[in-house]
This record gives C-alpha cells, sequence and structure tokens, in this order.
C-alpha cells in the first residue's frame, strides 16, 4: 500500500464522485441513481440538492422535482438507518430487506423505553388504510383512530413507528401528494403500487451476500474515496458483513485501497480502480476540483458530501473554524470549494432572495459573489 492519499485529493474527488463537480448528469432520477441513496430527512432542500448535480443545461426546477417524487419516479421512505432517503422504486426492495432487520431492531429499543406496547396490529391497520388508495398521514391516523387501533391520547411516537414499520415491511411507500398540494409529501400508497416485483439488480430472489456486493459496487463510485467504516455507519451494515466482501473486491482489482496521509494518516481508504487511477495515476485528476475562484455550495444539512461519511467527514470541515451548530434553523451548510464555512436557513417565504447566512468567518469579496451566484441560483430553482 504504497499509494497515499491526502485530504485535498479527497476533498476534490468526493465533489466529483457526488456530482457536485463536473454535473454531466441527464435528470434527478439519473442521480439518485448514482448515488443509491439520498437522505431527504428534509424534503425541499434534498431535492434542490439534486438538482445541483444535474448538468446545467437540463436542471430542473423545483416543480419538476416535486413532480418526480409525485409520479413516483423517485420514492421516500425509511431504509438504511433510521431516517428518510430518497430512492429510485428498483432500488427501494432490496435496500429494505438488507437494512430492515436492523432498523427494526434500533426502533424496538426505543419502543421499549416509551413502553408502547405491540404495534403489530397497527402496522397491518396502515396497510389496510392504503389498500384503495394513497392516504395522506393525517387521514391515515384518523382511520387508526376510529378503528380504535390507535388509541387518540397515544404519543405522537406511537403512531410514527407505526408508519415506520409499515415501510420497512415493504408494506407501504411514500404516495403522490393530495390535489393542489404539491409541496406536501406527507402521504403513503401501497408498496406494490409504486415498486416494481423482484429485487431490482439483485434479481427476483433476494441474497444477503449479493446485496452487500451491490452496496459496495453502488456507493463507492458517488463516493470518491471512503473508509469500511464511512460505509458501514451509511448504510447500518455490521463490519463483519462488509469486510469480507471488500477482500474479494480488492482481489478482483474492482477496488483499491490506499493508505490515508496527513489528518487521514492511519485510515485505509477505498475507491473504485477507475476512481484510483483518474485521482492518483498521474492524470489531470483535479480537473474538477477547485476551481482559481471560488465555488459556494448551499447543501442541505444531510447531503451526501457531508452524511455519506462519518469516519472521514473533516476533510470538509476547517479545523480553524467551530463545528457548526443548528440554532435558529440554520441547520444547512455554507461550503467553499467543498469546505464547510457558514451556515443557512432555507427560505420561509415564497419571495426571492430571501435567504439568511451565517458566516463562521469573514468571507472575501470574492467568496461574497460567489454566494451571491448561488443564492440567485436558489431563486431561480424556486421559481
Amino acid at each position: 500500500m504504497s499509494v497515499q492519499v491526502d485530504s485535498a485529493v479527497v476533498r476534490a474527488a468526493r465533489l466529483a464522485a457526488t456530482g457536485l463537480r463536473g454535473q454531466s448528469l441527464p435528470d434527478a432520477t439519473a442521480v439518485v441513481d448514482a448515488l443509491l441513496a439520498v437522505q431527504g430527512q428534509e424534503l425541499q432542500p434534498a431535492l434542490w440538492g439534486l438538482s445541483r448535480r444535474v448538468a446545467p443545461p437540463s436542471r430542473p426546477g423545483r416543480a419538476a422535482l416535486n413532480a418526480a417524487l409525485a409520479d413516483g419516479e423517485l420514492l421516500r421512505t425509511h431504509l438504511l438507518r433510521p431516517t428518510w432517503h430518497l430512492v429510485r422504486p428498483r432500488d427501494a426492495r432490496w435496500l429494505l430487506e438488507l437494512s430492515a432487520p436492523r432498523v427494526e431492531r434500533l426502533m424496538a429499543s426505543t419502543e421499549r423505553a416509551w413502553d408502547l406496547g405491540d404495534l403489530g396490529p397497527g402496522t397491518e391497520a396502515v396497510a389496510a388504510a392504503v389498500a384503495d388508495g394513497p392516504r395522506t398521514r393525517a387521514e391515515i391516523k384518523a382511520e387508526l383512530v376510529d378503528h380504535g387501533v390507535l388509541d387518540p391520547d397515544a404519543p405522537g411516537l406511537a403512531f410514527t413507528q407505526m408508519l415506520m414499520h409499515a415501510e420497512l415491511r415493504c408494506l407501504v411507500i411514500s404516495g403522490p401528494p393530495p390535489a393542489g398540494k404539491e409541496l406536501q409529501h406527507q402521504s403513503y400508497a401501497t408498496f406494490d403500487d409504486r415498486v416494481p416485483a423482484g429485487y431490482g439488480p439483485l434479481g427476483e430472489r433476494f441474497d444477503a451476500q449479493a446485496a452487500v456486493v451491490e452496496l459496495w459496487r453502488r456507493y463507492l463510485p458517488g463516493r470518491g474515496f471512503a473508509t469500511l467504516n464511512d460505509l458501514r455507519l451509511w448504510a447500518d451494515v455490521t463490519v463483519r458483513d462488509l469486510r469480507p466482501v471488500l477482500a474479494a473486491l480488492t482481489e478482483a482489482g474492482e477496488v483499491v485501497q490506499v493508505a490515508g496521509t496527513g489528518d487521514l494518516e492511519g485510515l485505509v481508504l477505498v475507491a473504485t480502480a477507475a476512481t484510483a487511477d483518474r485521482w492518483l495515476g498521474g492524470g489531470d485528476g483535479g480537473g474538477d476540483g477547485v476551481d482559481d475562484d471560488p465555488v459556494v455550495d448551499l447543501l442541505q444539512a444531510y447531503d451526501e458530501l457531508l452524511i455519506s461519511y462519518r469516519e472521514t467527514r473533516h476533510v470538509v470541515l476547517d479545523p480553524a473554524l467551530p463545528p457548526p451548530d443548528r440554532s435558529g434553523a440554520f441547520v444547512h451548510c455554507v461550503a467553499v470549494d467543498g469546505v464547510v464555512a457558514g451556515r443557512w436557513r432555507w427560505p420561509a417565504g415564497a419571495g426571492r432572495g430571501g435567504v439568511d447566512v451565517q458566516w463562521l468567518r469573514d468571507p472575501t469579496p470574492a467568496e461574497r459573489a460567489a454566494l451571491d451566484a448561488a443564492v440567485a441560483d436558489l431563486d431561480a430553482y424556486r421559481g
């Protein structure tokens, strides 16, 4: 393992791999396909993040992305970790099969702590509520109360857990929003009505080892360089399951393991052979990296540039700056050339230019101009 990689190369490679530089994908569905799954806890900012990864001539606005979710070209559900993700229909079933058992074990500890009891009848009632067509979250809750499955005085967590169990068991998934409320996606539909049969790239049958192979093959190209623990924490899959597949892919020459240097010293980073050749093979790998002029990205709080990595997330943080907190709804991150330099909050109204930013340091005039350009792009996106 004589080849080494430092934070500057890793950061540039990640900006390109996650689609924030050198955008070439034709639409948002291709972006999600390339990233496998995109955290969608903050839905509208997450859709904005997808748009930034589409080639500029085809870059969609807010209406088009919300329509893709409404039409089922993109789906939103809980998988990998107990949080919302955007995913393509063909990937929903195998990812749920892979991750649901571990997510439900995590949920069980919460349910015991809250003494929620048996949620099975509620989960089945959720599925029954959408059997005749999509329903909003409020409509499903009212039906469960009417049928005596949900106590009207039960904590809100009880209903939330019922919905999540129904998602994890492939009974329901995101449905279209109510008519005239195109931005309100708290609706559910029958899973099989929105997801094709079979297990997508795995074929007709689910195989756990094949799923982990597919996980490695889909995660790495869209992430650049990452460690085994980065993937472990992103997908919540055990090292015991990940390590032998990594060894097999390395032996086959599909992936390359390189040593980190500098603030990555002591870590082993993994990349596809193509990524390693591009960035470490002596070619012009840095062509999609940092430009002469600064580039400001308005990243959603859970952007894949941030959330795809735990062990090596620090490559996008400036050690001289305090870590960004989330007070005052400033949950999102301002990045300058891939390094977090401030916080911002999603505009509350429909007006233009209403982006509030809190810098963590004094920006240069060029950085302020780059921020203005990013805000103008957000205005155009929101229409």
